[in-house]
């Protein structure tokens, strides 16, 4: 760590306090569960980055309405505070000791500014200081401020990582065709669009893509077709039946932002094409839980999108949005003070039709 840096040995942090389950008498067996809370705590410790972490001063951190509720499914309970909000924007403080010494030094330097997603398993940035490994940050990006950068990570790496890492060779040999659900109310159904549209990713190529959005009418995206499907959706919509209608063929890549129902239908062969890919990036136990024939027997690939931190691809984003071809959105900013009145309301688990929304947290701007 910089000599010359003074790093508090306290700060600001919300944190969420465990649920009590402990039974200390007879009594407590009909008493009803404490449940967690989330707690503004002016006086929690500075983390200590060990020798591979830089720490971080955080400038904004930010969430969408899903990411709380999917980050307590997919990972297991702490029994120690737990920091929520893991996409955020900052400046380096300190550098990992290990690359004290070696040439070149570290790649992130003192007062750079970067953006990230930290891994779930550890505290997240909604606090004043912030623990990140060299593989979850990049530079962010010189085009756009704090808040804007804070909503990116985590839907933009959920997009990439749906086109290059779980369907990597999908529609090779040909321009790639991808249904996108809920495209116009998600984050991660946005970011995909733009990739997608983005031409250092496809130069040989423009994939050809549909969307299912609350209304037919030109959502002010650059798609090739569009469905009205208003969420919920009704009994007797039949996302087949439209393909077969429109005399579309089947798609290479289904992501899913929308929920189980839409979902189940995605895997339709008159939807996605034998050994295609159906991913869903809001409902893991409809992934989990289909497993049909039909899907088996035309070798469907399907399964959530775990999303994991990664550096590299993080910069390859960063670099399409000083092109001006990838963006975020802020719904809304709140001071990390109030941090504990906007996550207590419930604004972090909507769920419905309403999956998209950054809201971003004002921390040290």
């Amino acid at each position: 760590m910089d000599e010359e840096t003074f790093v508090p040995p306290t700060m600001r942090a919300v944190y969420h306090r465990p649920a009590s389950t402990a039974i200390t008498d007879l009594t407590s067996l009909s008493e009803p569960r404490v449940d967690s809370a989330m707690i503004f705590d002016t006086d929690h410790p500075t983390p200590k980055p060990s020798g591979n972490q830089y720490l971080i001063k955080v400038a904004t951190a930010a969430f969408s309405h899903d990411e709380l509720r999917l980050s307590r499914l997919l990972n297991p309970s702490k029994s120690i505070p737990q920091i929520p909000l893991h996409n955020f924007c900052g400046r380096v403080i300190s550098t990992p000791t290990e690359t004290h010494y070696i040439e070149g030094g570290p790649k992130f330097k003192l007062e750079d500014d970067v953006f990230g997603l930290i891994s779930y398993t550890r505290d997240g940035a909604a606090a004043d200081y912030v623990l990140a490994t060299e593989d979850e940050i990049a530079i962010k990006p010189q085009n756009i401020t704090a808040a804007e950068a804070a909503t990116i990570p985590l839907p933009a790496l959920t997009a990439w990582q749906a086109l290059f890492t779980y369907s990597a060779k999908n529609g090779e040999g040909r321009s790639l065709r991808v249904l996108v659900t809920n495209a116009r109310d998600s984050e991660v159904g946005t970011q995909l669009l733009q990739l997608l549209r983005a031409p250092s990713l496809f130069p040989q190529y423009r994939p050809w893509v549909c969307v299912t959005c609350s209304g037919a009418e030109d959502d002010g995206q650059d798609v090739d077709a569009v469905i009205d499907a208003k969420l919920p959706l009704a009994q007797d919509f039949d996302l087949a039946r439209i393909f077969r209608t429109k005399g579309w063929e089947p798609v290479d890549l289904v992501v899913d932002c929308a929920g189980e129902q839409m979902f189940r239908l995605a895997h339709s062969p008159d939807v996605v094409r034998d050994g295609g890919v159906v991913l869903t990036a809001v409902d893991d136990t409809a992934a989990l839980s289909h497993q049909d024939a039909s899907s088996r027997a035309h070798g469907v690939f399907s399964r959530f999108i775990a999303v994991k931190p990664d550096g590299d691809a993080l910069a390859r984003i960063a670099e399409l949005v000083e092109q001006n071809v990838v963006r975020g959105r802020v719904q809304s900013i709140v001071d990390l003070v109030d941090g504990t009145d906007v996550l207590a309301a419930g604004a972090a688990g909507a769920g419905g039709g309403r999956r998209g929304g950054i809201m971003v947290f004002r921390v040290n701007i």
